[in-house]
């Protein structure tokens, strides 16, 4: 169903790593050397990780040429990332309150249930877990935005 395209990006953002670059450069520009410093990944890791996400066309490489001394390449993500990312958090978002409004229809179809005495308390209670384990209730409730 989902054309190879699709697949090889959600396989790229599957990387923890390579989200967690870019959600540094989020912030402005970066240099490999402080990206390894801060993610405590090699610099070889961090230059590979970048040449996928440049070879993507998510950051792009600038030059800065400080007063003193040699120029130093930095990356920054590009416009079209930037509104990738937007859109990436907006789906997730949508999805994630879909998962969490499924739950609750689910409990409200047991608290009617149990209201109705077609329910004892002990099976409610054993449900009511089970939904909240099976949409991961508790963890997307208390998920930051």
């Amino acid at each position: 169903m989902m054309k190879d395209f699709t697949e090889d990006l959600l396989r790229l953002f599957s990387s923890r790593t390579r989200c967690q670059i870019m959600e540094l450069m989020a912030k402005g520009y970066d240099h490999p050397e402080d990206l390894s410093k801060k993610l405590d990944i090699t610099r070889q890791g961090i230059d590979k990780h970048l040449l996928e996400l440049h070879d993507w066309g998510l950051v792009e490489r600038n030059a800065i040429f400080p007063p003193d001394g040699r120029p130093k390449i930095v990356y920054e993500l590009t416009s079209e990332c930037r509104q990738l990312l937007l859109t990436l958090d907006t789906v997730g978002g949508n999805y994630k309150e879909s998962m969490i409004a499924r739950a609750e229809d689910q409990m409200d179809t047991l608290d009617t249930k149990l209201a109705d005495g077609e329910l004892d308390e002990e099976l409610y209670h054993r449900k009511i877990r089970e939904i909240k384990k099976r949409w991961r209730y508790n963890e997307l409730k208390n998920e930051k935005d």
